[in-house]
C-alpha cells in the first residue's frame, strides 16, 4: 500500500485556496492547487490522475 503524504498545518485549506486563486504564475498556481487538494484529504494518486 502506498504511503500517504502528510502536511504540516501552516495554512488552512481556505488560505491555500485563496493563494491558489490569486497566483498569477502557472507553476505556483499548480503547486498551490496540489497542496490545497492534499489538505482537503485527496490521495496523492488521485491528484496525480492515477486511477489506482
Amino acid at each position: 500500500m502506498p504511503k500517504r503524504l502528510g502536511l504540516e498545518p501552516h495554512l488552512k485549506p481556505k488560505e491555500l485556496l485563496e493563494s491558489y486563486r490569486q497566483a498569477s504564475d502557472p507553476i505556483e498556481r499548480t503547486r498551490y492547487q496540489i497542496i490545497w487538494l492534499l489538505a482537503k484529504g485527496y490521495a496523492a494518486s488521485k491528484i496525480a490522475g492515477n486511477r489506482n
